[in-house]
């Protein structure tokens, strides 16, 4: 007779074996939801508007879109082996577009964006880029920039097709460059670390440095015109330019907080978002901002206008919609 202590081995061996029997055993499995990532647990750092439809990138290369205004989304079509996080997306028309990211990443669409090709992966460095920006105007064929991490610098002259470093800007010193911003007649603001700031007049043919009075990290920028820019960053800090950057006038928030995106509603407020939940809104064309909202761990990268009064915005708790 069997020992009671090498029959509950024996019952312990059958249970596994038949475990792994079942595990690997062919069997028709349950259909995937529509969508087959939650939104509310996906970290976004870039959302884009292209016509009717939204997309947000985010964490491990997740591309989603949503054409009911944000009501449903589904995960865009991208290479198995996509899984760099990215960090903006950018349209040059309603068909065309380039999603930017860590190691080099930069993935393409031409069907406006639910499927999406690797043209560009960097593997043997792991600095982001982080920013993204078209010409003013532009059309298939023609100017498109890429910025990131030790002064990365990149161009692409067919439609993001091929990509090629740009020589050294004057001051970059392999500086952080946080975010490229297009604005009306080819006008360019290049952004980042310790202040800062590059103008171009000529969609990127030339740069001069513009001098800010803040020397900490700057995450983006705004042109409300021409001239009129703001550009925003750590600790609350907003700045302001009524003439390309010759000059800056520093806004008062009476916030700490960093702000890391921003929009231009259709009825002319401004609105940040920021570290802690924050979103800002001016009235007067950035000059002075009011809190909307602000609490909460969880920050906020970016918005974009949905409707009138109506935004989506993204961050580390995903994507929700909010009314202001």
């Amino acid at each position: 007779m069997m020992k009671p202590i090498r029959l509950a081995s024996l019952a312990m061996v059958i249970a596994v074996a038949a475990a792994a029997v079942y595990a690997f055993a062919p069997r028709q499995l349950p259909p995937f939801a529509a969508t087959a990532v939650r939104v509310d647990r996906v970290h976004i750092n870039g959302i884009a508007q292209v016509g009717p439809r939204l997309l947000a990138v985010g964490e491990a290369g997740h591309i989603l879109y949503s054409d009911n205004q944000g009501a449903q989304w589904r995960e865009a079509v991208r290479p198995a082996q996509t899984r760099s996080t990215l960090n903006q997306v950018l349209f040059s028309d309603t068909r065309n577009g380039i999603a930017v990211g860590h190691d080099g990443t930069i993935l393409k669409t031409d069907n406006g964006g639910v499927s999406w090709r690797q043209v560009r992966f960097d593997d043997q460095h792991s600095e982001p880029l982080l920013g993204a920006a078209a010409v003013a105007g532009n059309q298939p064929g023609t100017t498109l920039y890429a910025v990131g991490s030790f002064g990365r610098f990149l161009v692409s002259r067919d439609s993001g097709e091929t990509w090629a470093d740009v020589a050294p800007l004057p001051k970059i010193d392999e500086a952080h460059l946080n975010a490229l911003v297009a604005g009306p007649g080819k006008r360019l603001m290049l952004v980042g670390e310790n202040g800062l700031v590059l103008r171009s007049p000529d969609g990127g043919a030339h740069w001069d440095s513009s001098t800010l009075p803040y020397k900490g990290s700057i995450f983006g920028a705004l042109a409300l015109s021409a001239d009129t820019w703001l550009v925003y960053g750590m600790r609350g800090n907003v700045l302001r330019s009524s003439d390309f950057g010759a000059s800056w006038e520093p806004i008062q928030t009476g916030m700490q907080t960093s702000f890391f995106g921003g929009t231009r509603l259709q009825d002319g407020r401004i609105v940040l978002v920021g570290q802690g939940g924050a979103i800002l809104v001016s009235d007067d064309l950035g000059k002075s901002f009011r809190i909307h909202r602000v609490g909460g761990m969880a920050s906020l990268t970016s918005i974009v206008e949905i409707s009138a009064g109506k935004v989506l915005v993204g961050g580390e708790a995903g994507i929700a919609v909010e009314t202001l």
